[in-house]
């Protein structure tokens, strides 16, 4: 299992650059089928713009099921809840 503490991927939570390098780690794993866990600092605060260039981006291309098999999160229950709605939300818009 791959292990990435996001606070050293990521200068800020807050925009589409920086949403994009934690999808571009995100890709390589999957690319080599690999399962990540993604450790995310209790004290975050992760705005729409970079949920959306970094999960949403993965979601997009490699769909919700491998999400859920291959992305583990590692946060607080907060950081986790308002993750959790943001994954129910694109499934529900999204899913056929």
């Amino acid at each position: 299992m791959n292990f990435l503490e996001l606070n050293k991927i990521v200068e800020n939570y807050s925009s589409n650059s920086e949403g994009y390098k934690l999808f571009t780690l995100l890709d390589k794993y999957a690319e080599e089928n690999k399962i990540v866990v993604v450790s995310i600092d209790n004290t975050a605060t992760l705005s729409s713009s970079f949920l959306n260039s970094s999960i949403g981006e993965f979601l997009d291309k490699y769909g919700y099921d491998f999400f859920k098999t291959n992305v583990k999160i590692k946060t607080s229950k907060t950081q986790f809840n308002r993750l959790s709605n943001y994954l129910e939300k694109y499934n529900n818009l999204y899913s056929c």
